[in-house]
């Protein structure tokens, strides 16, 4: 694993124009990756139900 190091002295000016990209870059992500996201959560959550219903052990206590 690679550290990036970012400069974190910036004049309001600059760190309002990071905030906007990176919020842009979301954007741009989600729109394109949206779906497949949530799907493959969906199928994260799917496969750690399976597993515990699995495992056989019933950890929810009744009282």
């Amino acid at each position: 694993m690679r550290t990036i190091k970012i400069t974190t002295h910036w004049t309001t000016e600059q760190a309002d124009d990071i905030y906007l990209l990176l919020d842009e870059l979301k954007t741009a992500i989600w729109q394109s990756y949206g779906a497949d996201i949530v799907k493959m959560h969906q199928k994260t959550a799917r496969e750690q139900e399976e597993k515990k219903a699995e495992d056989g052990f019933n950890d929810d206590l009744l009282f």
